[in-house]
């Protein structure tokens, strides 16, 4: 995975996901039963010591997919934990080359696992102890120091400990019913992760879906929040464009000069549409046969 000073365009509209869109599945009780395993009830729990406190989640959401473990924890107040891990199975990860935050109530901002000033700083890890396929649970362990991520408005670093998570229920990418579907260079771009959100305000609020296949290579359409059912050229001038899209893979981010969005329907929290596009760079990268329909 890329460290956190460079972030993937994935890695980073997970955090904005979590920090602004995220629906949740109550914790706080029992969960209501799986009828494909016999309607069996789980429970589970989030908490974690800092600043002389334990705190508990009232909330959880967690989404296995084919190259991470997202999991999402808030309370009522809206702070909360936000993780994504580069796995999918148990074992223990470092939390500076992973996402581990904590984002307080009422904040844009959140407290990261990563030391902008020492990249390769231990700053703790996370143990995936146990992820029960039959009811679909998962459980583990984590501690972090966390970094506060805004340098205009530092504030000192607090270290997260007795970080534990039990039997919280999961669903995997499929589960979503998001879907997404291209080709690169003819050759079908096979999608395990795919993540969308909106990001920025009023006249300059977008919607951006990005996706990620098992090799890390991520395609990233954006889409202001205010467009209709109808096709959107895609230029150069990205001050007056109302659509956008970029291809990445281990090499470089490229971004699309020319090509198109359709857009066949959109409401509140689903945007549905075709694209196509051709990315800048020394071999440019022909993206073809694009779909998508996703929740965000």
């Amino acid at each position: 995975m890329k460290s956190l000073k460079n972030k993937s365009q994935l890695l980073v509209l997970f955090l904005l996901t979590f920090l602004t869109s995220c629906v949740y599945e109550p914790i706080d009780g029992t969960v209501e039963g799986d009828p494909d395993t016999g309607g069996t009830v789980s429970s589970g729990v989030f908490k974690a010591d800092f600043n002389g406190k334990t705190w508990t989640a009232k909330e959880t959401q967690v989404v296995i997919s084919g190259n991470y473990i997202e999991i999402s924890a808030i309370k009522a107040n809206g702070e909360g934990f936000g993780f994504m891990v580069e796995a999918s199975q148990t074992g223990s990860y470092p939390a500076n080359i992973n996402i581990l935050a904590f984002t307080p109530a009422g904040s844009e901002d959140a407290y990261w696992s990563f030391n902008d000033d020492n990249p390769d700083e231990n700053t703790g890890s996370i143990v995936i102890t146990k992820i029960d396929s039959d009811k679909k649970t998962i459980s583990g362990t984590f501690t972090f120091k966390g970094y506060w991520g805004d340098p205009d408005n530092p504030r000192a670093p607090i270290q997260f400990t007795k970080g534990v998570f039990t039997d919280l229920p999961y669903i995997t990418e499929a589960e979503t019913e998001d879907v997404f579907a291209a080709k690169v260079d003819g050759v079908s771009f096979v999608t395990t992760d795919i993540i969308a959100s909106t990001i920025g305000t009023g006249t300059d609020e977008w919607i951006t879906i990005g996706v990620q296949d098992a090799n890390m290579n991520t395609i990233s359409i954006n889409v202001k929040s205010n467009v209709i059912a109808t096709t959107y050229s895609i230029t150069t001038n990205t001050l007056t464009d109302k659509v956008q899209a970029s291809f990445e893979d281990e090499n470089d981010e490229y971004q699309a000069i020319s090509g198109s969005v359709t857009i066949i329907s959109i409401t509140d929290d689903r945007i549905k549409g075709t694209f196509s596009f051709a990315t800048n760079g020394a071999s440019p990268f022909q993206i073809t046969e694009g779909s998508f329909d996703v929740g965000y």
